[in-house]
């Protein structure tokens, strides 16, 4: 090889690799760009338009509808809304930024989750039901920090910076909050089942909860505390309407006195394996702080928080252990 066909050679591979250098930074220069485009480009105004949420997937639909200034569930008998996971869902949808596109072959769609079992439809309406925005969510790749997502009929995909993963199933929308009262509250308990004697606990000159009926009846100090401590944040796992509880009977029955002369009577119900409870207030103080849907995780002793979803007229589905807790059995006087 002579000089001169060695010089064309470093040419052409100097050319080549100017090429190549120019395609990798207009890549990168192309990347960055796709990461500052935003998912929604006027969030602020969408949020001012929103009047109404639509999650769908293969099994289920979850309507969300502003009502009043109040987000609730109007596909669930008009729940409330879980204002918290509502935030989190607005915060993630306004960050969202486009990382890249991916694939536009329907065949493909399923690797992302967006595939018709798979994927989850969102539509975002306003009051009329025009629709704002709306897209098909696919699953969130922790690997990379990023949602997948498509516009509704449009095969191109594309990943997205935000964990926009949710669920179209009611409750996970539903705010789970009941109440969070503490024991130093309590003056005075009252416990009903069928074919049983009433169990009575009573302040005795003021002081301590004690049993005072059945009289020749004894009850353990744990069992006591957990009877006295059993309205510390009570949380929903579900609920029915009342009127589904009508051709049944209680299994339990509980009355509740507490020293601001307020009370709350509550009606356990067996629904196969689920226990259901239904909670009456009497003579709510007037001057307490108005009723939110959240209530602290408190428990100094004196704490007494209603959500306002405790005064609605659903029975609340809850976990076993607040029945098995006053479901008690008491010890002969020796």
């Amino acid at each position: 090889m002579n000089l001169k066909d060695l010089k064309i050679l470093s040419g052409i591979a100097i050319a080549f690799l100017l090429i190549s250098l120019f395609v990798f930074f207009n890549s990168l220069s192309g990347l960055k760009a796709a990461k500052q485009e935003i998912l929604v480009k006027d969030f602020d105004q969408l949020l001012t338009d929103l009047s109404i949420i639509k999650l769908t997937n293969q099994n289920f639909q979850t309507v969300i509808e502003k009502k009043d200034n109040h987000w609730i569930l109007t596909s669930h008998d008009n729940f409330p809304a879980n204002s918290e996971i509502l935030r989190k869902f607005f915060y993630n949808l306004r960050e969202a930024r486009i990382i890249s596109l991916k694939t536009s072959k329907k065949n493909l769609h399923y690797k992302l989750g967006l595939s018709e079992e798979s994927k989850i439809r969102i539509d975002l309406n306003n009051k009329e039901g025009k629709s704002l925005e709306s897209f098909d969510l696919g699953v969130f790749n922790y690997l990379v920090g990023g949602t997948y997502l498509k516009k509704i009929d449009q095969d191109q995909s594309y990943l997205v910076s935000a964990n926009l993963g949710t669920d179209a199933e009611g409750f996970h929308w539903m705010s789970p909050y009941l109440i969070n009262i503490g024991p130093d509250q309590v003056k005075k308990i009252s416990i009903m089942r069928p074919f049983k004697k009433p169990i009575i606990l009573d302040q005795v000159d003021g002081e301590l909860l004690e049993l005072v009926s059945p009289s020749e009846k004894t009850i353990d100090e744990y069992v006591l505390n957990d009877v006295v401590g059993n309205l510390q944040s009570i949380e929903s796992e579900g609920y029915i309407l009342r009127e589904d509880l009508k051709s049944k009977s209680p299994i339990l029955k509980t009355e509740y006195k507490f020293s601001n002369n307020s009370s709350l009577k509550i009606d356990f119900f067996q629904i196969d394996s689920e226990i259901f409870m239904t909670l009456d207030f009497i003579n709510i103080p007037s001057n307490l702080p108005p009723f939110e849907k959240e209530i602290s995780d408190s428990f100094e002793g004196n704490q007494f928080e209603i959500s306002s979803n405790a005064l609605l007229q659903f029975a609340f589905q809850v976990n076993k252990m607040n029945y098995d807790n006053l479901n008690i059995e008491l010890e002969d006087i020796n």
